[in-house]
């Protein structure tokens, strides 16, 4: 049997038991199980052959309830972090932004091999800077998707040499551009076909995507027009299908959820009034 297996290693802390404190194994091994709230060693035994991540027994090895929480153990945080910024020190030169951290991460697959005590964590992660408002924007945080390796040695987690293998890289400044591209293939798309909808219509007039036009589609609309039925102009008020941060948008942009259409808006707008 492994020296990695959790049963392997609750052997090992149970010998490592009676070398400090002089009792029998078979008592160290009784104190442990029931110190982890089984009944006794033989059960935690069994439970080990049939469910090796049985929480209890995965925290009175591990020290912790699932293999998902290693990566925030001991110093594996702090050592990913640096890490990270090593591999990425290149590209972060080319922003203008600094102070990145590890801003949050999620944990996606584990994978666990006993004969190694090698722990394969798949994960996801923002790197995120803080940027230089004096200078032109150049993207301050990092979208990875990596593979981080973890060992546990001597009732800890450490981060694995070359344990960090980084599968994909985005920056916000590539999203941001990415973003654009599709609002501007969506507005074509649509300048292009014989009818837009009020969605589409509304993107392409306040520089907003499809799906903020979505939601302010169903907005009020009012005609301003002269006493003989020439229209000027069209008030569309966007209170209150604007909300959160659409809302603040259109408020810093025009100085208010009021906003006047030009009067051949609706010449090409699937739209009744």
């Amino acid at each position: 049997m492994s020296d990695f297996s959790q049963l392997g290693i609750f052997k090992s802390q149970a010998k490592q038991l009676v070398r400090d404190q002089g009792v029998k194994l078979f008592a160290a091994q009784e104190m442990l199980a029931q110190k982890a709230g089984f009944a006794d060693y033989h059960e935690l035994s069994v439970i080990a052959q049939r469910n090796p991540k049985d929480p209890r027994l995965m925290m009175a090895v591990f020290g912790i309830k699932d293999f998902s929480d290693a990566i925030h153990e001991d110093d594996v945080y702090a050592d990913l972090d640096q890490e990270v910024e090593d591999q990425l020190s290149g590209a972060i030169a080319e922003t203008n932004a600094s102070g990145f951290t590890v801003d949050t991460l999620t944990v996606d697959t584990t994978e666990y091999v006993a004969s190694t005590g090698v722990l394969t964590l798949g994960v996801s992660l923002t790197y995120q800077g803080q940027q230089h408002h004096e200078r032109v924007y150049h993207g301050a945080a990092f979208f990875l998707t990596a593979t981080v390796g973890l060992l546990r040695r001597e009732g800890k987690w450490l981060l694995a040499e070359d344990g960090v293998s980084i599968s994909s890289i985005q920056s916000d400044a590539d999203r941001d551009r990415r973003s654009e591209q599709e609002y501007w293939d969506q507005v074509e798309e649509a300048r292009n076909s014989n009818r837009m909808s009020m969605a589409q219509a509304l993107a392409s007039e306040l520089g907003i995507s499809v799906e903020d036009g979505e939601l302010l589609a169903g907005s009020e609309i009012t005609t301003n027009e002269s006493d003989d039925g020439l229209v000027y102009s069209y008030w569309i008020n966007f209170e209150p299908e604007a909300e959160g941060q659409l809302r603040a948008d259109l408020l810093a942009r025009f100085g208010s959820l009021e906003y006047e259409l030009d009067a051949n808006f609706f010449d090409d707008v699937e739209h009744e009034l």
